[in-house]
């Protein structure tokens, strides 16, 4: 029942070419020929609303159907040059009937194919004894472009839905879209596109021919306490010893914000650094750093240059961010697929291949015998590759997280660790403002997750992980636990600890815990001796 009075139902096409075949029948009654009209006036409406079912039934308008429903337009589109050629004026707007329909359905081709079709027909019609040749001349013309004129407008207007129901179906989407496509246009306009450290490199690189410096910085803070370092010229660490200035500057009022020179003193001796913020609307702020000796104060003329170039800097860089969060999230979705997909595959195979190992141990003799030897070193070889699975897998679910430092990334990690594996955790962090070396997080992240999967495996109840790193001294970390001593590993080596300058100690507390402790340096600013 439902489905039937759905088909009863008229769309706004179906009601214009019901409207024509009203004013077709008052034409042919005005014109006194209604009794001979009537017959091609019931065809052509019997056609159409046969077509117009066909169209509304749950059915794909594919392959032989759409044969079949230009074969009966195509019959009512004859049947009214037929009729009109017959019984003349009384019948002529008949063709506006299939002409408008195959205008809707076939488009400009549907129309100039009923037109020629009405036109065959009505020539046929000419050739007999029946017909009415007063009609032929302007008004077979007039007859003529009016179908197509009709036709047209059906095209137009199914153009016109079809256009309104993409407008309705996702205006999300297709906001979206042309968003993107903006973004690319302007990406590829900008000499760096929307990355903002290569940007902040390329204006520091620029800025150094005019303002000469040793070490020069630009940073972004959005609560003035965090400084994220975006690019740095001459060092790998920044901001140097300037957190506590940058920030007195930064909770001042913006409005009075102006080049500013900061003094201090590191392992170069005096230092003087010019230090410009710049917010862009309501995004962070940006900070151009260019620093020298204590010697070599700032002229005005350098001090208006650095100026200048943070101001053009600022829109550049919050659009690189920007972008970069976007590239981020669709990133670490990917990234954590990847982690998971490892984690739930390979590794889970790598383990229970571990556990059959043991079982062959088990059944192989004491220690000493070949079979016995040969198969503890080939259980140690298989720990070292799980060992290396699962810092492959933290690399993945480790991203960039520019507003937060270690401390955080650490804390929502160990506590994801205790949540999942029932081992009680606890966390101490002391943190300065000022944020690692990239090299070093990573590595404090690798050893406190690799510690801490060992700490499971050796049956561990509790775990303590102590993270202390301040704007000058190294970064310490201690993570303990306390399972038990025999199946614990000795050894977290990595090549990076030496190539970073790092100390680690593996050791048996009094109280029953085994600790790892790792010391890092900040690794030794590059440029040093260049400066002036």
């Amino acid at each position: 029942m439902a489905r039937t009075f759905s088909l009863l139902r008229t769309d706004a096409s179906a009601k214009i070419r019901l409207a024509f075949a009203v004013l077709s029948i008052f034409l042919a009654v005005a014109t006194q020929s209604f009794v001979v009209v009537l017959p091609w006036f019931l065809l052509v409406v019997v056609l159409d609303l046969v077509v117009d079912a066909l169209d509304r039934m749950p059915i794909a308008r594919q392959g032989l159907l759409d044969s079949v429903v230009l074969t009966l337009l195509a019959l009512a589109a004859g049947a009214a040059g037929t009729g009109y050629a017959t019984t003349g004026i009384g019948a002529a707007l008949l063709i506006l009937i299939p002409a408008y329909h195959f205008g809707t359905r076939f488009g400009r081709a549907g129309y100039l194919f009923a037109a020629v079709v009405a036109g065959l027909a009505f020539a046929a019609v000419l050739a007999s004894p029946a017909s009415r040749a007063e009609y032929v001349g302007a008004g077979f013309l007039a007859w003529v472009a009016a179908a197509l004129v009709l036709g047209a407008l059906g095209s137009w207007n199914q153009r016109l839905i079809f256009e309104q129901e993409l407008d309705d179906a996702d205006p999300a989407a297709r906001e979206a879209i042309q968003l993107i496509e903006r973004l690319h246009d302007l990406s590829e306009e900008m000499a760096t596109g929307l990355d903002a450290p290569a940007g902040a490199t390329l204006a520091l690189d620029l800025l150094s021919a005019e303002v000469p410096s040793a070490r020069s910085a630009v940073l972004v803070s959005s609560d003035a306490e965090h400084l994220v370092p975006v690019a740095l010229r001459g060092s790998t660490r920044a901001p140097w010893h300037l957190a506590d200035a940058l920030s007195q500057i930064l909770t001042s009022n913006a409005a009075s914000w102006k080049p500013t020179e900061v003094p201090f003193e590191d392992e170069l001796g005096p230092r003087l650094a010019l230090v410009v913020p710049f917010a862009y609307g309501t995004g962070p702020t940006t900070v151009v750093i260019v620093e020298r000796s204590v010697e070599h104060g700032f002229t005005e003329a350098e001090r208006r240059a650095v100026s200048e170039v943070t101001k053009r800097l600022a829109p550049t860089v919050q659009a690189g961010l920007l972008f970069g969060n976007l590239r981020q999230y669709a990133s670490l979705e990917e990234r954590n697929r990847i982690a998971r997909d490892i984690h739930d595959g390979i590794a889970q195979e790598l383990a229970a291949l571990g556990y059959q190992i043991d079982a062959l141990r088990a059944q192989s003799g004491p220690p000493g015998t070949h079979v016995r030897d040969a198969l503890d070193g080939l259980r140690e070889r298989l720990s070292e590759a799980m060992a290396d699975l699962r810092l492959h897998i933290t690399d993945l679910r480790v991203a960039e997280r520019p507003g937060s430092g270690l401390g955080a990334v650490l804390g929502a990690a160990v506590q994801s660790f205790g949540s999942m594996t029932g081992v009680r955790t606890t966390i101490t962090v002391s943190e300065g403002r000022r944020r690692l070396d990239p090299r070093v997080e990573m590595l404090v992240h690798r050893l406190v997750m690799d510690v801490l999967a060992d700490a499971q495996a050796s049956g561990a109840r509790n775990a303590w992980v102590s993270l202390s790193s301040s704007v000058v001294g190294p970064a310490n970390v201690d993570v303990s636990h306390d399972g038990d001593p025999k199946r614990a590993r000795r050894t977290y080596s990595a090549p990076s600890i030496g190539e970073l300058g790092g100390t680690l100690h593996v050791r048996n507390e009094s109280n029953g815990r085994l600790t790892v402790s790792l010391s890092v340096e900040e690794p030794s600013p590059v440029g040093a001796s260049r400066a002036t």
